[in-house]
């Protein structure tokens, strides 16, 4: 009972340090991961090589794959390429087992003392998560080396064994458990390590951890599936895409186990084996993956049907209610339905710019329809606070209603510009067959990329109400401002060179960066009342900043 203890522990912090090296690499390079997996639209190799460092620093290929689903269904990168970063991601982790899977005694203290420390010493956020990362590699390390110790001591227990020799020849056993821990653990690395562990310690036979692997790589299949089982279309096809291909493959892997097993022991020490089994089944899937993506894309989209997406979004049953004797109750009612506006407006802020660099006539034509839903929300919620106001409210419920409409305003003032002013130039450049210059549209993509990060900080922002949030919020208007009076340096400099593209875009280029820069400065205003509020600025600077 006590080894049992000691290895349900052991399990326990390697789980807390890949969750430790995920949230440390987030927080501190999040934004940057993200530009990075962006970048990669219509390239093969760059794709799959986004996907597979992505996944090497986050621990997760799971992670790396509802990225780049995400970016998917908001058409910042096109399902193809989203499905090459997935399969990209499936090598990152198999390498980051590979190099896990080592015997590193020393490394895991130096580790654990570095990030520890660091952390402690550190008073910056970004270096404390740097140092969080660190640490939680060493926490894996040592996780690895507990459960070895651990693993041992079981193997040498009669029960056990005899546990265990119930199970002989019972392939699908094992297959199914690895899938099962996958999924109650949300690692399919955790559980691949664990078989290494078990194996190198005779806990289990050289068969039998093959099949955990086997298992293991159809549970990170399923997982992105069931996280965004309520999303768009658009977001789960390249998910589908990529368990099928996964499936396809470990049924083909499946019969050959003992093939592979008796192979490998001739060349591979036994601890080894099922992290390359691991690799090459990764990269068996890669191949198939690539050279068959259209297909299996296509089969896809073939087995789910298009969604009531947009009759979700158009529907407002939560703000019908007509029972206000709640005040709390009907303002969470409104924040829950702004938020499905905001929701609307950042996916057209989003896909312009996907809309200005393809000349895509069909996203354009959504992004205007959108505009109408947003204008939708913002009636509804606008005569839903109206009627909040009507009754006894407290001046914090008062506030708060204030605080919704406002944030509402903005949301609708977002969606104009986008409609107006962003669909209008990209219609004249789709119209006159015209591109911006290279450099040109490298400064837009930034700007872009930036408003972005901050549409997610300003959702966030909202909805916690916190101060720290609002003062990042309020910092990066300046941050943007400083982009945009480069941008427009930079673009007086190309004109006077004479760089043809340059001037054949010359106003466009200008209007588009302003108006990102207008969106930017509805997202920062968020943080205002929550600023004045703290008492962290004053209601003059905020007038003069707005």
């Amino acid at each position: 009972m006590t080894l049992l203890i000691e290895l349900l522990g052991s399990i326990a912090l390697l789980l807390w340090g890949l969750r430790m090296v995920r949230t440390g690499v987030m927080r501190s390079y999040g934004t940057n991961i993200k530009r990075f997996a962006r970048r990669s639209e219509g390239k093969i190799i760059p794709a799959f090589l986004s996907g597979l460092i992505v996944a090497a620093l986050l621990q997760s290929s799971t992670a790396a794959v509802l990225i780049s689903a995400s970016f998917a269904g908001q058409s910042l990168i096109g399902v193809g390429t989203a499905f090459i970063t997935m399969l990209g991601a499936d090598i990152g982790t198999s390498v980051a087992v590979l190099i896990a899977s080592q015997k590193f005694t020393t490394l895991a203290p130096f580790l654990l003392a570095v990030g520890i420390f660091g952390f402690i010493a550190s008073k910056e956020n970004k270096r404390q998560n740097v140092f969080r990362a660190i640490s939680g590699l060493g926490l894996i390390l040592f996780a690895l080396i507990l459960i070895s110790s651990t693993a041992g001591g079981l193997a040498e227990l009669r029960e056990f064994k005899s546990l265990l020799e119930v199970f002989n020849n019972q392939p699908v056993f094992f297959l199914l458990l690895a899938l099962v821990l996958t999924y109650l653990s949300y690692s399919s690395l955790a559980i691949v390590l664990l078989s290494v562990s078990f194996l190198a310690t005779g806990v289990i036979g050289l068969n039998e951890g093959l099949y955990l692997v086997l298992g293991a790589n159809l549970g990170s299949g399923m997982l992105p599936l069931i996280s965004s089982w309520n999303s768009s279309e658009l977001e789960k096809n390249p998910i589908i895409a990529n368990l099928l291909v996964r499936s396809l493959c470990i049924i083909l892997f499946y019969p050959f186990v003992s093939v592979f097993s008796n192979f490998s022991i001739t060349y591979l020490s036994a601890e080894l084996v099922p992290a390359i089994y691991h690799l090459t089944l990764n990269l068996f899937v890669a191949v198939i993956g690539i050279t068959f993506s259209k297909q299996f894309l296509a089969l896809s989209l073939g087995l789910f049907s298009e969604n009531k997406i947009e009759d979700q979004l158009n529907k407002h049953n939560i703000l019908e209610a007509d029972d206000f004797s709640m005040p709390a109750v009907s303002l969470a009612n409104a924040k829950r339905e702004a938020l499905r506006m905001a929701e609307v407006s950042q996916n057209m802020v989003v896909s312009s710019l996907a809309v200005m660099k393809d000349d895509n006539e069909m996203l354009r034509h959504e992004i205007i329809k959108n505009e109408d839903t947003v204008d939708e929300f913002y009636d509804s919620i606008k005569l839903y606070i109206a009627r909040i106001l009507q009754e006894e409210l407290s001046p914090a419920e008062s506030q708060q209603a204030l605080n919704i409409l406002n944030f509402t305003t903005n949301m609708e003032h977002i969606g104009d510009i986008v409609n107006n002013s962003l669909m209008e130039i990209s219609g004249r450049k789709i119209s006159k067959h015209i591109h911006f210059s290279k450099e040109g549209f490298s400064e837009i993509l930034s700007i872009h990329e930036e408003v972005c990060a901050n549409y997610d900080l300003a959702i966030n922002t909202f909805v916690s109400n916190d101060c720290e949030l609002a003062r990042v919020l309020y910092e990066k208007k300046q941050e943007l401002h400083k982009l945009e009076k480069r941008s427009v340096s930079k673009h007086l400099q190309r004109l006077g060179k004479g760089i043809a593209d340059s001037l054949e875009t010359s106003s466009m280029h200008i209007d588009v960066v302003r108006d990102y820069k207008r969106v930017n400065s509805l997202l920062s205003s968020i943080a205002y009342p929550i600023l004045f509020a703290s008492g962290e600025i004053l209601e003059t600077r905020l007038k003069q900043n707005a």
